[in-house]
C-alpha cells in the first residue's frame, strides 16, 4: 500500500501571502548570516506554496484535476529541495499520471526524496525492489528500505514488512512476525493491514482459525474503503469462502 496523503486544511493555507523577507535586509542589526537564513526560509515558504498549488491540481480541489499542471508546480517546488514534491513526482512517473509511465524516472525521484529522509519515498523504493519495477527484484533490498521507512512510523512500510514475512520473501517465512507488523500498521488505521489480519484469521495462518475475528477485521478494512475486504465479506456471507472442513 502506498501513501500519498493530502490534507484538506492545506488548501486553505494557499490564501496566505508569502512573506516578503527581502524587505527586512536593510533593518538595523541585520547580518549576512541572518540574510542567508531569511533567504532559506523564504525559499521554503515558496516551495511549500508551490507544492500546495500542485496538490490542488492533483486532486482537483477548487480547480479541474490536471496532472500536467500539478507536475509543473511540483517541479518548481522540487527545484527548491522540497522532498514531498520529489516524492510526488516519482509517484506520478510510477503511475503514469501526466507523464508516460517510467519506472527508472520514478526511482530517480524517489532516491532524491529518500536522500532527504522522506519515508514515503523510502517505502516506495522498497516496493519497486519487491516487485522488480525498473530494477531487478531484490527482497533483501526491499526489506532494507521498508525498515528505514518503518523506523519513522510509516504504516505502509510496516504492512509491507509483514507481507515479506508472510510470503518468506528475503526472509524465512514467519507468520507470527508478519502478524506483529500487520498489527503495528493496523493500529494506525491502515485498512490494508486490517485486510491481512482478517485473512490470517480466516485461514488460520499462525493463529487459531476464527471466522468471527476475520469478519471483524474485514469489516473494519471495508469501512475504510478497502475493496478486497468488502469482496471477502460478501464471499463469506455467501459461504463460498468458508474453510473446508475435513472429516476423519
Amino acid at each position: 500500500m502506498k501513501r500519498f496523503v493530502f490534507s484538506g486544511f492545506a488548501v486553505l493555507m494557499l490564501a496566505a501571502p508569502v512573506t516578503g523577507n527581502c524587505q527586512d535586509y536593510q533593518m538595523n542589526g541585520s547580518s549576512p548570516e541572518a540574510s542567508v537564513q531569511r533567504d532559506a526560509d523564504a525559499a521554503k515558504d515558496t516551495a511549500k506554496r508551490e507544492y500546495l498549488i500542485a496538490m490542488k491540481y492533483y486532486y482537483g480541489r477548487g480547480v479541474g484535476r490536471d496532472y500536467v499542471e500539478a507536475l509543473k508546480w511540483l517541479r518548481l517546488s522540487a527545484a527548491k529541495g522540497n522532498d514531498a514534491a520529489e516524492y510526488a513526482i516519482g509517484y506520478m512517473y510510477q503511475k503514469g499520471l501526466g507523464v508516460s509511465q517510467d519506472y527508472a524516472e520514478a526511482m530517480k525521484w524517489y532516491q532524491l526524496a529518500a536522500a532527504n529522509d522522506n519515508d514515503n519515498a523510502q517505502n516506495q523504493i522498497g516496493y519497486m525492489y519487491q516487485h522488480g519495477w525498473g530494477v531487478e527484484t531484490d527482497y533483501a533490498e526491499a526489506m532494507k528500505w521498508y525498515r528505514l521507512a518503518a523506523a519513522k512510523g510509516n504504516y505502509a512500510a510496516e504492512d509491507n514488512i509483514g507481507v515479506l514475512y508472510e510470503h518468506g520473501q528475503g526472509v524465512e517465512q514467519d507468520y507470527a512476525e508478519a502478524m506483529k507488523w500487520y498489527r503495528i500498521s493496523a493500529a494506525k488505521g491502515n485498512g490494508e493491514a486490517e485486510l491481512n489480519i482478517g485473512n490470517f484469521y480466516q485461514h488460520g495462518l499462525g493463529v487459531e482459525l476464527d471466522l468471527d475475528k476475520a469478519i471483524k477485521w474485514y469489516r473494519s478494512a471495508a469501512a475504510k474503503g478497502n475493496a478486497e475486504a468488502a469482496q471477502k465479506l460478501n464471499a463469506m456471507k455467501s459461504g463460498s469462502e468458508l474453510p473446508e472442513v475435513h472429516h476423519e
